[in-house]
């Protein structure tokens, strides 16, 4: 191979890699978009939190995860439990939730839930404040201890 064909096929390699990682951060970007501006969807007494990723972290420790997933991350608030996936579905009472946390970063707003029977917490980015204010009120009125951070968020 000449010195002309090598530089063409690096050429199309570094484009096609390029090609690659713009449409991946397009799709990220559209679906952060689409979740930040969307509003919890109720179906009776069901409402179902939109979220941008969700998260499987230890109860106290936040900012670190054992699981992660944005394909499709899932927070609903039923009539008498809760559903919420990361990696698989589960289904909690509400009287097994110990504390509801909020978290904010750059880019995300945090909804932690904490569980008294078991280690693992659940951490669903809503990436959208008002979004999250809504969803800790709803887990308010359902019996939910709020922490500091959440219960400042409710007064805002």
């Amino acid at each position: 191979m000449g010195k002309a064909e090598a530089t063409i096929f690096i050429f199309a390699i570094v484009l096609l890699i390029g090609v690659g990682w713009l449409t991946i951060f397009l799709y990220i970007k559209s679906r952060l978009s689409a979740v930040r501006h969307s509003r919890i969807e109720t179906e009776g007494e069901v409402a179902n939190i939109p979220l941008v990723a969700a998260f499987s972290g230890w109860r106290g420790v936040p900012w670190i995860c054992w699981s992660s997933s944005d394909l499709k991350p899932t927070l609903i608030l039923h009539a008498d439990h809760i559903e919420c996936r990361v990696i698989r579905r589960r289904r909690k009472p509400y009287d097994v939730v110990s504390r509801v946390d909020y978290r904010q970063t750059v880019g995300t707003a945090n909804i932690v839930l904490e569980f008294s029977d078991s280690l693992s917490s659940f951490v669903g980015n809503t990436g959208n404040r008002d979004i999250a204010r809504d969803a800790i009120k709803r887990l308010a009125e359902k019996g939910c201890p709020l922490s500091a951070r959440a219960s400042d968020l409710l007064d805002r």
